[in-house]
């Protein structure tokens, strides 16, 4: 355990060592080639490990809104989207979650505690396997995984002949602890043929990068807790004010739209991010920030068509999660498809403030967006309904938007990114030197 963490920490040293100091342009030559190709091979695999999750989300929503219907499912969304946001804050609203729902006793208590755990272990595990560079495992568990959460609750419900959504929420629990089996059995395996004794202990400097680690990571683990914040946020209202059969509707062609939908733009944002890292690293600090702003502009130019093409087939894309007609529904494909488009650039567009390890700001532009959602679904999904909680998405990511704008410290960004204006003159007087004893010669 201590030699992991150490591995760990090490990584992350000279990783921030080459963020601040960075490289020169010989020493990242002889490894340019293997780089982009473990680059494009690591891409390859986080981008199946999105996509297959995704394919088995959105048949999974067609076929559970079939079998249980809306307001089952409803019921199923709301507890669902409390247990991800818990797991996310680390059991931040778990207990009011269970206050609001009356999940007092029985089995949608254990069930939920017992998904809430299973959420934290497969989390750690799948960051784990992330700081090892091992893409090749988080595909595999997330393949077991998102096939295990769609099957084994088909399965539960098919076996038991009931519609109840405590069952899909069992089927999921089962699904996130399928992968998580193995791992464990051979780790036990390996730990009996060669046995280690645990030493908490810690050197300074091992403690000093930890606790940069922690100054960077606090922010973020609220920042993913605010940003389940406003799924639950959404459907909490709904079932409040329109009951479940609302947040049913609402939830499952949330699920389609904006998380299925979104996986579309899921190759430009997993390309982006190595690129970013490795060219701002290196120290060519202006391709990271130009990188950035291509990607945002590929997104952009996807989404174009895309949104039109939902905007015509909003009534078939309606009927098509919801198996019937469905009006109401039918006007909230294309703001979802805004909102999904627009999380999108925001991942892209806070990543100034993530490489100057400014992670407070994103914090503070995050609990824009919820606030905007909480105020704007109490107030208005009384009256409007879940149209409302459509709108808002829409209106929390532009919040998000705007506040990076005006919370990314340009300055400090344009100082980050001095040396490449070095960099440019040192090569130019190179250049004008060799120039001269061309001419010299």
């Amino acid at each position: 355990m201590k030699a992991l963490l150490a591995r760990l920490i090490e990584t992350v040293r000279v990783a921030s060592r080459s963020a601040v100091g960075g490289t020169s342009a010989s020493d990242a030559r002889p490894s340019t080639n293997v780089l982009a190709e473990r680059l494009m091979g690591d891409a390859f695999n986080y981008f199946l490990s999105k996509i297959v999750p995704g394919l088995m989300g959105f048949l999974a929503v067609l076929v559970f809104v079939r079998m249980i219907g809306v307001e089952q499912y409803g019921r199923y969304a709301v507890v669902f989207a409390l247990v991800m946001a818990s797991a996310s804050g680390l059991a931040g609203w778990l207990s009011q979650g269970i206050l609001a729902l009356g999940l007092r006793q029985g089995w949608a208590l254990l069930i939920s505690l017992a998904l809430f755990g299973v959420l934290l272990v497969y989390t750690v595990t799948l960051a784990r396997f992330q700081a090892s560079l091992r893409s090749t495992q988080v595909l595999r568990f997330e393949v077991a995984r998102s096939v295990g959460g769609f099957l084994i609750p088909v399965a539960l419900m098919w076996a038991t002949r009931s519609k109840d959504y405590r069952l899909m929420l069992l089927g999921i629990a089962l699904g996130y602890s399928l992968p998580l089996f193995m791992p464990i059995f051979s780790r036990a395996k390996t730990q009996l043929k060669s046995p280690r004794h645990w030493d908490p202990s810690l050197t300074p400097a091992q403690r000093k990068v930890l606790n940069k680690l922690w100054r960077f990571g606090w922010p973020v683990a609220l920042w993913m807790l605010c940003q389940q914040g406003l799924v639950v946020s959404d459907r909490y209202f709904l079932q409040r004010f329109t009951g479940y059969s609302g947040a049913g509707i609402y939830a499952s062609m949330y699920d389609v739209i904006v998380r299925s939908f979104s996986l579309l733009f899921m190759p430009i944002t997993l390309a982006v991010h190595p690129l970013v890292m490795n060219r701002w690293n290196a120290g060519s600090r202006k391709e990271a920030l130009q990188a950035i702003r291509t990607g945002m502009k590929y997104q952009a130019l996807m989404f174009i068509p895309i949104g039109l093409s939902l905007a015509v087939l909003a009534p078939w894309m309606s009927r098509l999660v919801l198996g019937k007609e469905n009006a109401g529904a039918a006007e909230i494909v294309f703001p979802l498809a805004v909102g999904g488009f627009l999380w999108q650039v925001c991942l892209l567009s806070h990543k100034p403030l993530e490489i100057l390890c400014q992670t407070r700001r994103m914090l503070a532009g995050m609990l824009v967006a919820l606030a905007v959602n909480l105020g704007g679904n109490w107030l208005l999904v009384p009256r409007f309904g879940y149209r409302a909680s459509a709108y808002l998405t829409v209106a929390s990511s532009a919040a998000y938007l705007l506040s990076l704008i005006v919370l990314t410290p340009m300055k400090e960004l344009r100082r980050a990114s001095s040396p490449d204006r070095a960099a440019a003159s040192a090569e130019m007087e190179d250049r004008r030197a060799k120039s001269l004893v061309t001419a010299s010669t």
